[in-house]
């Protein structure tokens, strides 16, 4: 079950967060950024910089509407 989802404070790739806890590493599978939680915050490995996960939480509206594109399917029609 996925506690929050984030955007990749690197390269913008959703990442969902299974576990919130002091110390954890999340890493990006896009640009393999390596992240570590404490206190509220995202720590980048890579630059040091300190990003908040709840200005980085993807909402539900904005997460919905991507998935409804992803079902919709074109078919050419054969002559």
């Amino acid at each position: 079950m996925a506690v929050k989802i984030i955007k990749c404070p690197s390269c913008g790739e959703e990442i969902v967060l299974t576990d919130l806890y002091d110390g954890v590493e999340v890493e990006c599978s896009l640009c393999n950024s390596i992240m570590i939680y404490k206190e509220g915050k995202l720590l980048v490995l890579d630059t040091n910089e300190e990003f908040d996960v709840d200005e980085l939480e993807i909402e539900e509206e904005e997460f919905e509407e991507e998935d409804e594109f992803e079902d919709e399917y074109y078919f050419e029609e054969e002559y």
